[in-house]
């Protein structure tokens, strides 16, 4: 068993702990202030997810470029330059090594006349080059809910260490309360043990609490790159909570389902698979080449030493195929296994879609509500706190009560910060599931926050 000694020690160790690092997480004075805007910023031209996506739109971008090549003439040409001997022989005579130069260069143009692989092949390009640009648009869009998300969960951490902080000095000073009632004989011992307990309790969630702090704001370190010292805080008198434009969930859903890059990657990927199949069977069709060329030649062989060949040559070329042992027919049943999954799958993301579109709308309009509430809640808790204190200074009351409406207090300053964060996020959500989410609308939110020296 530790003696009294030792736990005072421990105790006094943690209450050190905890204001070291509310001393590390104070931002100093030099530090960069990071608002909302100025982090989506730099997450646009650091984020890896971000720029990973930039890299294959680039790379599907291409392949328009390489498929377009096959309906242009492809054009070689060789050349080579020796030095041969040869020698004869005749009923066992061996004549005197000849030797000779050689000379030949040719050029070959090869131009398609009728190619409908390639053809398909081209369009099929065309589409996974929507798709892409349809891909790129979500991350672009995801980027900003998840920059929003990440700074929102850092301020929200720095929030509850605040709460977390006034935890503590409120139990302390019922603990030295309930001391002073015991040493002048108007309180008990359990009074007293009840009361430490309850402050050693928030000591030890306020360590927890510090922890979230430097986890989140990680979090948005690898959104960003730079470790954020210092963050604006949420302005709550600058908040706008305007009802949803327009108000029916059946509008947004028809935007979603017309604008939403998921849907229409899912719609692309569909182009893409029927595509596929037209590139599959036309591998049972003819093509036909335009074949030009010209070849020189000096002293090709040994049988035209001296001799000089300039050629010139054009002509159609017909290839038909017949028979390949059934890889165009299993190749066909292939693609139309894809182009049918691709079909399941759009299906499938269009209920998500509506799904989401229906939760972050209702979540947006019942937000609103939610805040108020709370912040009527809290005003509420604040009136009930001070006629408790003065119900417990004229003892009517008992410590506990107090610290139970000093808790009740604390909750609902961290319910109502809680949903103006989510009302925030859900907001955004509800635009980017619509497809409608750009950076105007972080740039509109990114004015109600204001440096935390501003803060009211």
């Amino acid at each position: 068993m530790m003696n009294q000694k030792m736990i005072r020690q421990m105790r006094t160790h943690c209450i050190r702990l905890l204001l070291a690092t509310e001393i590390v997480f104070a931002s100093p004075a030099h530090a960069e202030t990071f608002d909302l805007l100025s982090a989506y910023k730099r997450a646009v031209g650091y984020d890896a997810r971000l720029r990973a996506a930039q890299a294959d739109n680039q790379i599907n971008q291409e392949e328009i470029g390489k498929a377009r090549a096959q309906f242009r003439p492809i054009v070689r040409s060789s050349a080579g330059r020796g030095r041969n001997a040869t020698q004869h022989g005749f009923h066992g005579y061996i004549s005197t090594p000849e030797s000779y130069n050689t000379l030949n260069f040719g050029i070959t143009v090869r131009q398609s006349i009728l190619n409908l692989s390639n053809l398909a092949e081209y369009k099929q390009a065309k589409a996974a080059a929507a798709k892409s640009d349809a891909d790129l648009r979500k991350e672009t869009v995801n980027l900003i809910v998840r920059i929003t998300e990440a700074y929102c969960n850092t301020l929200y951490a720095e929030d509850n260490q605040e709460f977390s902080q006034a935890h503590i000095k409120a139990t302390r000073e019922q603990l030295q309360q309930a001391k002073k009632r015991f040493e002048n004989g108007l309180g008990t011992i359990t009074e007293v043990k009840e009361s430490q307990a309850n402050h050693d309790m928030a000591i030890a969630e306020g360590l927890d609490i510090s922890s979230n702090v430097a986890y989140t704001r990680g979090e948005l370190e690898e959104l960003i790159g730079v470790y954020p010292e210092q963050l604006c805080r949420l302005a709550p008198e600058k908040m706008t909570l305007q009802p949803l434009a327009p108000a029916s969930v059946d509008t947004w859903i028809d935007m979603a389902l017309s604008a939403n890059p998921s849907l229409t990657a899912a719609k692309e990927e569909i182009r893409i698979a029927e595509h596929d199949v037209q590139k599959q069977r036309a591998g049972r069709y003819p093509t036909i080449e335009l074949v030009a060329g010209r070849n020189y030649s000096e002293s090709e062989n040994n049988y035209s030493i001296g001799s000089t060949y300039d050629t010139y040559s054009i002509g159609l070329q017909l290839s038909v195929p017949i028979y390949s042992g059934g890889y165009v027919s299993a190749a066909v049943r292939q693609a139309q296994a894809r182009l049918l999954k691709a079909g399941e799958l759009r299906s499938s993301q269009e209920r998500g879609v509506v799904s989401d579109v229906r939760k972050y709308f209702n979540s947006t309009t019942t937000g609103i509500a939610q805040i108020n509430a709370y912040d009527q809640a809290m005003k509420s808790q604040e009136i009930a706190l001070t006629g408790t204190r003065k119900g417990f200074d004229a003892g009517l009351r008992s410590n506990v009560d107090v610290l139970d409406a000093e808790q009740k207090l604390l909750a609902s300053r961290r319910n109502l910060a809680k949903s103006r964060y989510q009302y925030i996020l859900n907001n955004l959500m509800l635009k980017q599931s619509a497809g409608t989410l750009s950076e105007t609308e972080i740039e509109e939110i990114n004015g109600w926050f204001s440096p935390a020296h501003q803060r009211l």
